[in-house]
């Protein structure tokens, strides 16, 4: 069956069709083939059409991305100095704690504890934001996401491109923090690169799992918001991870750890005692990220009957 669709800019509220505008496609063109069997028993159909959509809406992707970028830091005074406040401002609330002998790092390491949590912090935040990704490009676009067929797959290179800018702009952070404090990182700095690369497509595969489930219920994203302070502090940032089997038995059975401890030990340190869980998670990475695009794309049209019936 075929099934022309045509959206009017007119129903979108004023920024996303100010966005849309600027697409090179005539929705008046547009052709939809509706076929009752699923996507998901045709795997590389499935992917083949995922890379063709994500290069379709590249375009609109950008838009979206320059737009977000303006809208985030159009009408505050600080302006990019938002992207740096989070983990600024955690770092000296437990630097503050550690000053005081509230906690201790809980081992004897070669930088200084400033520049490790401050390190430990940067790489946090960049996992929490790319977890949350998925379920918050689909919640800020609702009515963009129901009211217009376009490539979805838009969405996710928008809110990739936020996570990498805002990494990007906060590793500036660790320049200052270098000189003041003397560190002189090694060349395994260049294996930290690819690591966070890897711990975002990780992160972001895990935020797909559950993009489904908490873009219908509102539940879910406050439940995590709960339970990221608790996370965080399984998480070795604000500590040394032990090497004994309780601090082993830590990094291995916590999803966020692994990636982090390693890159920031290759920062920092040159070496690692957790290149084994690190490897791992790194060899999952892709493949995690690759399932989590599938359920992306399969549960798109559910959420989409859902928005609607609303």
């Amino acid at each position: 069956m075929n099934v022309t669709e045509e959206t009017t800019e007119s129903e979108l509220p004023e920024e996303d069709s100010d966005a849309l505008a600027m697409m090179e496609i005539e929705t008046s063109e547009q052709v939809t083939v509706y076929d009752s069997g699923s996507e998901i028993r045709q795997p590389l159909t499935l992917f083949r059409n995922i890379h063709a959509d994500f290069l379709a809406g590249r375009e609109l992707a950008w838009r979206l991305f320059l737009r977000n970028l303006r809208g985030m830091y159009r009408q505050t005074a600080l302006g990019l100095f938002w992207a740096f406040l989070p983990p600024v401002a955690n770092t000296a609330i437990w630097v503050f704690l550690r000053q005081v002998g509230v906690f201790q790092l809980g081992g004897d390491i070669e930088v200084n504890g400033t520049v490790y949590i401050l390190t430990g912090m940067i790489l946090w935040q960049t996992f929490v934001e790319a977890f949350q990704m998925p379920m918050k490009v689909v919640t800020q676009n609702r009515a963009m996401i129901s009211k217009l067929r376009f490539p979805r797959e838009a969405l996710l290179s928008v809110g990739l491109g936020e996570i990498f800018f805002d990494l990007a702009i906060r590793c500036l952070l660790l320049i200052p923090a270098f000189l003041s404090y003397q560190v002189m990182p090694g060349p395994m700095i260049l294996l930290a690169i690819p690591l966070a690369i890897l711990m975002i497509l990780f992160a972001s595969g895990l935020g797909m799992l559950l993009m489904p489930i908490g873009s219908l219920y509102q539940d879910v994203g406050r439940f995590i918001q709960l339970a990221m302070p608790f996370w965080m502090i399984l998480t070795p940032i604000i500590y040394v991870a032990g090497t004994d089997f309780g601090g082993q038995l830590m990094v291995w059975l916590n999803p966020a750890a692994p990636l982090i401890v390693l890159a920031r030990d290759l920062i920092l340190l040159n070496e690692s005692a957790f290149w084994l869980p690190g490897l791992l998670v790194s060899a999952i990475s892709i493949p995690l990220f690759l399932f989590g695009l599938a359920v992306f794309r399969i549960s798109i049209p559910v959420i989409v009957e859902r928005m609607q019936a609303f």
